[in-house]
């Protein structure tokens, strides 16, 4: 909601403006193409007024995207780590069928090939074939660089044999105790031994503002699986204030190459996502290791978002 002006205001435009949210959102409202109905000041604040119809997906009745925000959520998960200048041939996408992420993988040249897991074939079936959504993703399950798996990431991982340049671990968040096995420590130790010496893996891991001790202890059980981690988030309206997990075998360096494919909602300076409120920060001695003999994510999440 705006603030009202008082009479001192009434002849200035107030120095401050709406919370990052809405910054975000408007930001990204006024780059996605949608009707702006109007645009001025007046002698007390900017107006805008903007009509916007966008797609959503859910899934058990909980939003998944909204085509509004979603490059927000997906230009940070992908194109971080590109942006940190390794070679990345090789991508393996766990989750994700609605082709959104696949959408920003597919626009770096140097990528030959991408495997994407997803347990749910109607899920990709959807992102394939209903218009709208194809349209989103940019038609990316055509693309030949793509193979579709329609399977358990977990069979998936431990049948397959080959190694990736960088993992993109999108899953859903661990509501319950199936999903939370998803995160533990003994997976992301076969993510581990799926991993180049020199690649990367980014895990989606929750919002911190309103689950942020499940958020780092994400972070914590991919150290006890033996990776380096780094941590960023950003904003997306339609969630929150988002957070990643970037991991790797090595220590990591975050020394950011210049974006050279299209994108428009990241900062000019990366490093400026790595940065945390000390507030969110005083919640890394509530971390746990999540384990497939003691799962304790979910019971966490359900504590966090009551």
């Amino acid at each position: 909601m705006g603030h009202k002006a008082n009479d001192s205001q009434e002849k200035r435009v107030p120095e401050t403006y709406g919370d990052d949210w809405d910054r975000a959102g408007l930001k990204e409202l006024n780059a996605g193409g949608h009707d702006r109905l109007y645009k001025g000041r007046s002698k007390f604040q900017d107006i805008q007024v903007i009509s916007a119809v966008d797609i959503r997906l859910y899934l058990n009745e909980q939003l998944q995207f909204s085509s509004l925000d979603e490059r927000i959520y997906h230009e940070a998960f992908v194109h971080v780590p590109f942006a940190l200048g390794k070679s990345i041939e090789s991508v393996l996408v766990l989750g994700g069928g609605d082709g959104l992420a696949l959408r920003e993988i597919l626009k770096y040249p140097g990528v030959k090939e991408v495997d994407l897991v997803d347990i749910d074939g109607k899920v990709v079936e959807i992102a394939r074939n209903v218009p709208a959504v194809a349209e989103l993703n940019e038609q990316a399950f055509s693309d030949k660089r793509v193979t579709a798996h329609i399977e358990d990431a977990k069979v998936f991982i431990k049948e397959n044999k080959k190694m990736y340049d960088l993992m993109i671990i999108d899953f859903p968040d661990p509501t319950n105790e199936l999903l939370a096995s998803l995160y533990s420590r003994e997976l992301f130790e076969e993510f581990y031994h799926l991993l180049n010496e020199d690649g990367l893996l980014v895990c989606q891991s929750n919002a911190l503002d309103a689950t942020p001790t499940v958020f780092w202890s994400i972070g914590l059980t991919l150290e006890q699986a033996g990776f380096h981690t780094k941590q960023y988030h950003t904003i997306i309206p339609s969630f929150g204030d988002w957070g990643f997990q970037l991991a790797a075998k090595k220590e990591i360096t975050l020394k950011f190459q210049k974006i050279e494919v299209p994108h428009r909602t990241l900062p000019r300076e990366l490093t400026t996502l790595f940065v945390f409120h000390p507030a969110y920060e005083e919640y890394k001695k509530e971390a746990i290791i999540n384990s497939e003999s003691n799962l304790k994510i979910h019971e966490i999440f359900r504590m966090e978002n009551i």
